[in-house]
């Protein structure tokens, strides 16, 4: 459930949340701010959720009709945007405004509500229109807003909104999930650093974007095959049918490599016995590693769905072959 995610996860969110929702001071606007990977979204879902609840005075259920309703957003009294989808516009807030400019539509308890998911995804006008309806809220009306970027929100909405702040959990909570679920060892070494979320813990280690990553990285280190082939193999054998995939990959790829340098740096021996034996036989100086990782956070901007993967995974080939190269690592 939400509510068990969000205590391990956000324990101050949660008592926050629930504080408000038990003692029915529930504020008309609020704004989740956090970097991708923390349960915002979830968040102001189960917000959402407790203020149609049939069973519960805190924190929703999650199991009745009205919170069910909600989560598939099929309430009356309830609408959805998210910025992660399409930008946010003028239009989308003004629609917002008219169908909530009349009282409850169902005949439940006079609450409404209405949740923009990356709320700084929105044109100026919009920005501009959703102000406005925050000062102006109507009767029994409650605002949720998300952000992975609170520097792109207006300083005014910021204002008019009750701030809560999302912090991505560290490497022994993914840990502690892996453990739990009966995951491999060496899986929960590496993936613990690098997922952002449970469901992406649990799903990656059977994953073929995972696998493959790891095959590549392992290539780059010489444990699987010689480097300079990792392009032809990428080619043959790596390659994902399905954009997504290969965008997972190619980021997995990418966050081993700078988990490696960092672990070169910092001297950290931990994981699984190919990769620490890779880190003791590291050569080269920390400058070159230092490198390595500005490679990695460059060309991990650039994996996205707008750009061409593959062409993505061939430039990062040259700029690996040239950084081993003049590095000598």
């Amino acid at each position: 459930m939400v509510k068990e995610l969000l205590r391990k996860m956000e324990p101050v969110v949660y008592e926050a949340l629930n504080n408000a929702c038990t003692s029915g001071r529930i504020s008309h606007a609020w704004l989740f701010a956090g970097p991708p990977g923390t349960p915002k979204k979830e968040a102001a879902i189960l917000l959402a959720q407790s203020l149609f609840c049939e069973k519960s005075n805190g924190l929703a259920c999650e199991q009745c009709e009205e919170c069910q309703r909600i989560a598939s957003n099929s309430h009356m009294d309830f609408a959805l945007l998210d910025g992660a989808k399409k930008a946010i516009s003028k239009n989308d807030i003004d629609e917002l405004q008219r169908r909530f400019s009349l009282t409850s539509a169902e005949k439940g308890n006079g609450n409404r509500c209405y949740v923009i998911l990356n709320a700084e995804n929105s044109s100026s006008a919009a920005m501009n229109s959703m102000l406005k309806f925050l000062e102006e809220p109507g009767e029994g009306l409650t605002a949720i807003l998300t952000t992975d970027n609170i520097g792109r929100l207006l300083p005014t909405i910021i204002s008019r909104c009750t701030v809560l702040s999302f912090r991505l959990p560290g490497a022994d909570y993914y840990r502690q999930i892996g453990e739990e679920h009966g995951m491999q060892k060496d899986d929960i070494a590496l993936l613990s650093r690098l997922v952002k979320s449970p469901e992406e813990m649990l799903a990656a280690p059977a994953s073929a974007p995972w696998q493959n990553a790891v095959s590549m990285f392992q290539q780059y280190l010489g444990k699987n095959g010689p480097f300079s082939e990792l392009l032809v193999d990428y080619d043959i054998s790596y390659r994902q049918s399905e954009k997504e995939d290969g965008i997972a990959m190619v980021q997995y790829f990418l966050g081993l490599l700078d988990l490696y340098a960092h672990d070169v740096i910092l001297k950290n021996h931990e994981g699984p016995k190919w990769y620490t034996d890779a880190l003791a036989a590291a050569r080269g100086r920390q400058d070159d590693y230092g490198r390595l990782i500005i490679i990695c956070n460059q060309q991990k901007e650039r994996c996205n769905k707008f750009n061409d993967v593959n062409l993505l995974m061939a430039q990062t080939y040259e700029r690996l072959e040239d950084f081993k190269r003049e590095s000598g690592t």
